[in-house]
């Protein structure tokens, strides 16, 4: 029997968008006209990234940018984001974000990609519809788990093995009568506009209570690429004596529509909440990290103190299906210094009684591993999770570095 270390465990499967995220496609959030003083906002924000943008220059060292890149439904990456602002806790009570992500080819940034929400706004027309920022998972299929118990993965036999062949090579056929479909689509419909940058959006947030730092949460839908990730915030209250402060990340968004197994980012989690309901569409885009029934409480900073517990959520897709045989391993580096392995955990064995019911072809689940951080003397560490499918032969990997003890930078 195949005993797992984690003691608490999550799977889920990322649903196909179904009627309820068709509707909110169709029907999304309105957004409450801006006055002249919250248009000017907007527009001052606009130039201060475009003068960022082609400066190349310095930025704002009290603002954080973390984002983490899950596969979801179509050809485009969830992206759930969170801003931090290390100010003064009165700061940013009534706050003004802009977003903006900048295609990258080739390492070089694109330059003939502008800006059409400033077109919208100096024209005076109406506001446009927010783009695609959240994903929908249908109800239930996120539960979490207890303690950890043993799979129950049935003895492979070769009528199973002759099976599972079989139901490869349908899904292969499937999905490239499916991608035939997509390009034929693709041809009589009109594409993204190469001209308008990946993804554009403002946001206005109000704080109620003063909190210290002040984090600002949304999402994006990016399809695979390099981008350019600019954040600019504003504190409306205080504006135009204090100027925005700007921060840039470059992000890579993996290509997860193809066969191969993959590992989405690595989300260290404070804590995994299940939730009686899952959120209408008007608060979605304010809880990026609430997905269906379930939300995940990211840590406000990989760090951690020794009598801490390290829970790691993150995403499996591509593993072969049925009769699935999955191997997870969970291997601790010391990266103070030469980088060398610190310890292992005993390996998680995930089956088809494991694991969601498998699309038409696509696969895709959640796990979580937690592990306390009593044995690890302060330092620096990064944790290496290794995914191995039995069926495909194939394996990824994905890594997060963290730190124990105080006064560990």
């Amino acid at each position: 029997m195949r005993r797992r270390f984690a003691r608490v465990l999550v799977l889920v499967a990322l649903a196909a968008i179904g009627p309820r995220a068709a509707a909110a496609a169709d029907n999304p959030p309105k957004r409450k006209p801006l006055d002249t003083k919250q248009r000017e906002a907007v527009l001052s924000l606009i130039k201060a990234v475009d003068a960022a943008q082609a400066s190349d220059g310095s930025f704002d060292e009290s603002v954080a940018w973390e984002g983490h890149v899950l596969k979801a439904s179509g050809q485009s990456a969830y992206v759930p984001f969170r801003v931090t602002h290390h100010g003064a806790a009165d700061a940013f009570t009534s706050a003004l974000m802009y977003v903006r992500a900048v295609t990258r080819r080739e390492g070089i940034r694109a330059s003939e990609e502008h800006s059409f929400l400033r077109d919208y706004l100096t024209r005076g027309g109406d506001i446009p519809p927010r783009p695609p920022e959240t994903v929908y998972i249908g109800p239930g299929e996120m539960p979490v788990g207890g303690p950890a118990t043993a799979s129950g993965r049935r003895s492979i036999q070769a009528p199973a093995e002759a099976l599972a062949v079989l139901a490869l090579q349908q899904r292969a056929f499937e999905k490239q009568k499916a991608a035939e479909a997509a390009a034929k689509k693709k041809e009589e419909t009109k594409e993204r506009d190469p001209f308008r940058f990946a993804f554009e959006d403002y946001y206005l947030v109000d704080h109620k209570a003063a909190r210290e730092p002040r984090v600002f949460e949304r999402a994006m839908a990016l399809p695979p690429g390099e981008y350019d990730v600019y954040v600019a915030l504003l504190d409306r209250a205080r504006a135009p004596a204090l100027g925005p402060s700007i921060v840039k990340h470059t992000l890579v968004v993996p290509d997860f529509w193809n066969d191969r197994l993959a590992v989405s980012s690595l989300i260290l989690a404070k804590a995994v909440l299940p939730r009686r309901a899952a959120l209408p569409a008007s608060q979605q885009g304010e809880h990026p990290y609430t997905l269906g029934q379930t939300e995940i409480v990211p840590v406000a900073a990989p760090a951690f103190d020794a009598d801490d517990v390290l829970s790691v959520v993150f995403q499996m897709a591509n593993y072969g299906a049925p009769d699935t045989d999955l191997t997870v391993d969970y291997a601790f580096y010391r990266i103070d210094g030469a980088r060398r392995l610190f310890n292992r955990t005993n390996p998680q064995h995930f089956s088809d009684e494991d694991l969601p019911p498998p699309g038409t072809w696509e696969t895709q689940a959640f796990a979580m591993q937690a592990v306390p951080l009593k044995p690890f003397p302060a330092g620096r560490y990064e944790l290496e999770v290794t995914v191995r499918d039995r069926l495909t032969r194939d394996s990824a990997t994905g890594t997060v570095a963290f730190t124990v003890g105080s006064g560990i930078q």
